[in-house]
């Protein structure tokens, strides 16, 4: 089903998944379900810990975990595209063994873009390339200050090798995934974007998974 409102974007909604085509040619990508250890229902009390002289964090949590993965990913997707029209794709279970993923594989969509951003990686500077050997791909995004680091799984792992186009997934700033004691820290999230927007600019090539 095609949705489209007035003053915004076109968002095909299927099941397991929400596609919007953009203009600039890269896709980001993001899911929609999380994981709580001890309690399944939404958090009902968010508080912000701002940041003092004794703590130089800004930290968004709950007594509940917060679900900042992958909220956390959503959020920085939708800010980015305020600056470029990126090809989105929201996918869901990807916790469940990316069946969201799957379903996106098996639509026949497959967009003309120069690579693939996922945001759904704890941390700060982790980029995961997964099976993707292309060694030119990664050195350009290490060189926008992310560092390559290891992951059993993520919706790039069934993308990337079925559209043929190197992918990579970025830290999210959340921390303590899937427990009561999770949490997102604001000042590691404005400086992803910060980061992350430059390199998707940066569309002068495209990468081969």
């Amino acid at each position: 089903m095609l949705v489209r409102e007035a003053g915004s974007r076109d968002v095909l909604s299927q099941d397991g998944f929400l596609y919007s085509p953009g203009s600039h040619p890269v896709l980001l990508i993001a899911h929609m379900d999380t994981v709580h250890e001890e309690y399944s229902g939404m958090p009902t009390d968010i508080y912000i810990d701002k940041a003092g002289p004794d703590n130089p964090m800004e930290v968004l949590r709950s007594n509940y975990g917060v679900g900042g993965d992958d909220r956390a990913g959503i959020y920085i997707v939708m800010e980015i595209t305020r600056q470029l029209n990126c090809h989105i794709l929201f996918c869901e279970d990807e916790e469940c063994g990316g069946v969201g993923a799957e379903r996106f594989c098996a639509s026949g969509i497959s967009p003309k873009v120069q690579f693939i951003v996922e945001f759904d990686r704890r941390g700060r500077d982790d980029a995961v390339f997964y099976g993707c050997d292309n060694r030119t791909f990664v050195h350009f995004v290490e060189s926008y200050g992310f560092t390559e680091a290891q992951g059993s799984f993520s919706d790039i792992s069934l993308i990337a090798p079925h559209l043929g186009i190197a992918a990579v997934n970025l830290s999210t700033g959340f921390y303590n995934a899937h427990s009561e004691t999770e949490y997102i820290r604001l000042d590691d999230i404005g400086s992803i974007i910060d980061r992350a927007i430059p390199l998707i600019a940066n569309v002068a090539k495209q990468y081969k998974y």
